[in-house]
């Protein structure tokens, strides 16, 4: 799972307090799909190893990006004026996840 997450529940989630629901938005891959927050439909794309994300607050707009493909794999708008933070959650599977710019 790879996101953002506003300033409150990244505080609680740094402090390991179980946060309630908050502001978090995020892009979650799981048994060949990929869901956005919220989305209960998956949709059915080739896995890829590099995922790019572009976080744009003056249209209110987060974007997730096949980087070696260089195409779109979704997006979703929101609507939060405070900062947002980014995150990763890299599952239990136990592979290497890592961070580079691109």
């Amino acid at each position: 799972e790879l996101g953002v997450v506003c300033e409150e529940l990244r505080n609680r989630l740094r402090s390991n307090i179980k946060a309630p629901g908050g502001k978090l938005f995020s892009l979650r891959f799981s048994q060949g799909e990929y869901s956005l927050t919220g989305e209960y439909n998956g949709r059915r794309l080739k896995p890829c190893t590099v995922v790019g994300v572009l976080l744009d607050q003056e249209c209110s707009v987060l974007s997730f990006f096949d980087v070696e493909e260089k195409c779109l794999l979704d997006y979703l708008n929101f609507d939060f004026p405070g900062s947002l933070y980014p995150f990763f959650s890299p599952g239990s599977d136990g592979k290497w996840l890592g961070v580079r710019r691109v």
